[in-house]
Formats: structure tokens, C-alpha cells, sequence
């Protein structure tokens, strides 16, 4: 997605992790900002504001044609808020992870700004499948934070709303799936900006 004739886009992302079809599950489902309601089609409904122009490429990097693609987008057009802020989405994929390092979610970013939410996407190795690997330490780093961020968690589970485990759920804002009843891949999805998560110059995630 670029946005008012830039030139890098400021979305750059899987199709499916974009959607919450994270790890190539796709199954019905609604939240606050995405839907799937038949488990086979992809809803966004984030306002994504641009002033001059926008532009949307959709990229076929498979070895094969699809021969087949729909797609429905609205818009308006009004007068833009000179400090409207624009949407933009950051992607990171790491195999395998290395022990000891965090996991950077979003990397430090400069700037006034709001959080929307995050997709994750987990395949655990096999030394975990009789172990619980979820206790995985949430660190929001915002604005002054150095050593000590403002917000930390004690569960990977316990970020996207659930706890002791981890199952299939949707609600609003927060959602798991565990894609094709695999044991060993999870996902989660949570949105805290619906209530907090506001910068005014720096912001960083890493688990």
C-alpha cells in the first residue's frame, strides 16, 4: 500500500498474515477490525487516510497463476486533517528464533502515532510438544522507556485475552486460532489501541 505518491510502501506484507490467516489457517471469523465470515473471504475496516492518492498492488509470488481474484474497495473522498496519521503495517518473519533474544514484534519507531494491533503467528520445534511454550514476556516500549518499558506481560496467552493454555476464541479485539488443529502452531491477534497505546515521539514491541 503507498500512500500520496511515495515511493516505499508503507504496507508490505503476506496477504493471509494481513488478514489474520496466520500460518495459512482460514476459517470464519469476526473482530473488531477484520472478518472472515464464511472462511472464505478477507473484510478490512481500518480508515486509511491519504490526502493526494493511494495505491494498492497485490502480488502473486507463488509458482502458479491464480486465475481468479475479487476485491471491493470504498472510498471518500474529503478534506484530510493536516496531522491525519497514516496506516502502515510492518512484517517479520524469524526460523528459527534465537534463545535468549527478544522477538521484535515492531522495531523502535520515531514520531507521533498510535498502535493499532498485532497478528503473531507461532510454529514451536518439537522439544515443546509435552511443554507449555507460551510464557513468552510482552515488553512495550513508549516514548521515554529505556531499561524498564511501561507495559510488560507474563504470557503470550495472557496478551491476547486467554490464559492457562491456549484455544480457539474470537472476541472484539483480542482472537486465537490454532490453525488446522495442529499442536505445535498457534496464533494471536489483539488491537489495545481500541483503549491505549498512544506515543508522541518513540515506540518499540519485542517478546
Amino acid at each position: 500500500m503507498f500512500w500520496d505518491g511515495h515511493n516505499k510502501p508503507s504496507v508490505s506484507v503476506p496477504f493471509g498474515d494481513f488478514f489474520c490467516s496466520i500460518l495459512g489457517n482460514n476459517s470464519a471469523f469476526e473482530n473488531a477490525l477484520f472478518s472472515n465470515p464464511g472462511g472464505r473471504s478477507y473484510n478490512v475496516f481500518i480508515p486509511m487516510p491519504f490526502k493526494s492518492g493511494a495505491r494498492i498492488d497485490l502480488i502473486n509470488e507463488a509458482d502458479y497463476q491464480v486465475s481468479l481474484v475479487f476485491y471491493d474497495i470504498n472510498f471518500t473522498l474529503e478534506d484530510i486533517p493536516e496531522d491525519a496519521l497514516y496506516f502502515l503495517a510492518w512484517w517479520l518473519y524469524e526460523n528459527p528464533t534465537l534463545l535468549g533474544k527478544d522477538f521484535t514484534i515492531l522495531p523502535k519507531i520515531t514520531g507521533r502515532g498510535k498502535y493499532l494491533g498485532v497478528h503473531i503467528g507461532l510454529i514451536v520445534t518439537e522439544r515443546y510438544r509435552k511443554n507449555w511454550w507460551g510464557e513468552g514476556e510482552i515488553k512495550i516500549y513508549i516514548d521515554g522507556d529505556k531499561a524498564c518499558p511501561s507495559l510488560v506481560g507474563t504470557g503470550t496467552e495472557d496478551y491476547i485475552g486467554t490464559g492457562w493454555g491456549q484455544g480457539t476464541f474470537f472476541i472484539a479485539i483480542r482472537g486465537a486460532q490454532s490453525p488446522k488443529g495442529h499442536i505445535l502452531a498457534s496464533t494471536g491477534i489483539t488491537y489495545p489501541t481500541l483503549s491505549v497505546s498512544t506515543m508522541t515521539s518513540k515506540f518499540s514491541f519485542k517478546l
